[in-house]
């Protein structure tokens, strides 16, 4: 499913070549080891682009299984068949973060401070830093202290909320790399915001704001915010750019796994679909960017829809409640079929077989993938079409700042207005996605500034009818969420930590345990006799102090 060992592979190549040609000599008494460069034959720019790549890796697999947890994503069978039995995406993730993120920063960063190079020492402190948050996110306590100690240690299990303070102390440590900064650093090259630091320190800033958001310090919130210098602008949002190319594949990998393979292998979750079409009564102004519709009707004869969409006339669900509590209007289940414009995907945990629907059902548009803008085509996909796949991976956009500051206001107390930054972080994820659409003057269905407004406003009259502050962080969670798709590690959190949104599509199987924690990868478990694997999926990370049976 992934291209990580071919990816990986590319980049192994092309530091042995910097290194190789660096040390080339003519001397056969060598008293240096050409295989241990010195740090005049060592390209450090090198280096922080093969940890910036790795580092998008990470974030891939991490975002596929935190968005499939909640509803972003399609998920097949239950949280258990996913996340004890088949664990794929969270055994590459820790793998890309222990051997081609957190060992290649070690290795590198002191030669890094012999040289004064504070500009490459800072980003790699603040990409280790979200690599060691995210980690202790998803799995709780990791290992770090005895971490990385070599192939004879097996390291043992460091409490989640010391390797916390270790990423916080990362930030920081960052930030005074960047103090020391003058006109005789060099200047280092990478491959997110081409070594603008000024962008690179709102970031540190930004995930300092992430950090006291987890762990509930209102206070050190409001230091923060009272300083300033984080995100506020989609100029800084922080993301990776996908490109266009076949060989070596750089277009994003969704794309390269719907429109480039013989057939379409993903689901649109049909909660998703709904909440963007049903639930308000009025369009998400996203619609069309996120969602790419392959027909826009279904098939109308009985063989045709026991062929296509065969739970078309399947018992509804005992989970799933005829009428939402939350909005009035009936929760999704099968398809869209009220609609009858061809929005079909599947149920959350549905395990039915494929039906050969390839061609029919919905799939990636233009964001975040690099797909196509539904402009009413009504047609297949092909290699090619829309932008390529050259998408983003959103990993800190301007418009999760807003949210997270209307968050800490209503769950914190913090100053700042919440109905405000919700306006403000709704309409930046809205003006984010639009602007992918390179020429919106070519399609008849781009939404208007009054699509926009009616949007917004409905979502105001939302939250000002809220009876609480609960109330009112159910509508922000939920416009939070819609503006997440593609990132599925702050959705994950963001589910946690306040239980939002609050109307989620039950899993099609039952309940289930969901993972308030990751077990760890078996291969980790096998091969270290110091990691004992979790009792189960309802072991929390420390920052989750939430009761059992919070959400489901």
């Amino acid at each position: 499913m992934k291209n990580t060992v071919i990816k990986r592979l590319t980049w192994f190549l092309t530091i042995v070549l910097v290194m190789t040609i660096s040390c080339e000599t003519t001397e056969l008494d060598l008293l240096q080891d050409p295989n241990v460069p010195t740090p005049d034959a060592l390209d450090p720019d090198t280096n922080l682009n093969f940890v910036a790549f790795s580092f998008a890796e990470f974030f891939e697999e991490a975002t596929e299984a935190g968005a499939e947890a909640v509803r972003l994503e399609y998920m097949f069978d239950t949280y258990e068949v996913n996340y004890i039995n088949s664990n794929g995406n969270l055994a590459n993730m820790w793998t890309i973060a222990y051997a081609d993120i957190l060992n290649e920063i070690q290795l590198i960063q002191p030669i890094l401070e012999e040289t004064g190079r504070f500009e490459h020492l800072g980003i790699n402190k603040i990409i280790r830093a979200y690599t060691l948050m995210t980690l202790v996110d998803y799995f709780g306590d990791v290992p770090l202290s005895e971490a990385l100690q070599g192939a004879d240690i097996f390291p043992s299990l460091d409490n989640g909320a010391d390797v916390y303070a270790a990423a916080l102390a990362d930030l920081n440590g960052a930030l005074s790399d960047f103090d020391q900064i003058d006109s005789s650093t060099p200047s280092a090259n990478d491959l997110f915001f081409s070594g603008d630091i000024s962008k690179w320190t709102k970031l540190a800033n930004t995930l300092k704001l992430k950090y006291y958001l987890n762990t509930g310090s209102a206070t050190d919130i409001a230091s923060l915010l009272s300083a300033g210098d984080i995100i506020t602008s989609s100029a800084d949002d922080f993301f990776w750019q996908a490109g266009t190319s076949d060989n070596p594949q750089s277009k994003h990998q969704y794309y390269f796994e719907e429109y480039e393979a013989a057939n379409t292998g993903e689901y649109i979750p049909n909660y998703l679909a709904w909440a963007m079409t049903e639930e308000k009564g009025l369009d998400d102004p996203r619609l069309r960017y996120y969602i790419y519709r392959q027909v826009d009707e279904f098939p109308t004869d009985p063989a045709t829809l026991n062929n296509e969409i065969d739970c078309w006339n399947d018992p509804r669900p005992s989970t799933y409640a005829a009428i939402d509590a939350i909005s009035a209007a009936p929760m999704p289940f099968c398809a869209l079929f009220d609609r009858g414009d061809g929005y079909w995907g599947r149920d959350h945990s549905e395990n039915d077989g494929i039906p050969p629907d390839n061609a029919k059902r919905m799939t990636f548009g233009i964001y975040p993938v690099g797909g196509k803008f539904d402009d009413n085509d009504a047609e297949g996909i092909d290699a090619g079409d829309g932008l390529d796949g050259a998408g983003i991976w959103p990993i800190m956009m301007d418009s999760f700042v807003y949210f997270m500051r209307a968050e800490a206001a209503l769950t914190l107390g913090t100053s700042d207005n919440p109905r405000a930054m919700l306006e403000q972080g709704v309409r930046s994820s809205i003006a984010t996605v639009m602007s992918k659409l390179p020429n919106p003057g070519d399609f008849s269905n781009v939404p208007s500034t009054a699509d926009v407004d009616n949007y917004v406003d409905e979502v105001l009259a939302l939250y000002d009818a809220a009876a609480d502050d609960a109330g009112r962080m159910a509508v922000v969670g939920k416009e939070y969420w819609l503006a997440l798709f593609g990132n599925g590690v702050e959705g994950y959190n963001l589910y946690r930590r306040t239980g939002t949104p609050i109307n989620l599509q039950p899993t099609y199987l039952g309940t289930g345990n969901f993972p308030r924690t990751f077990l760890y990868p078996n291969v980790v478990v096998d091969r270290n006799p110091n990691i004992d694997q979790k009792s189960g999926l309802t072991v929390q990370t420390f920052w989750d102090t939430n009761p059992a049976g919070f959400i489901q």
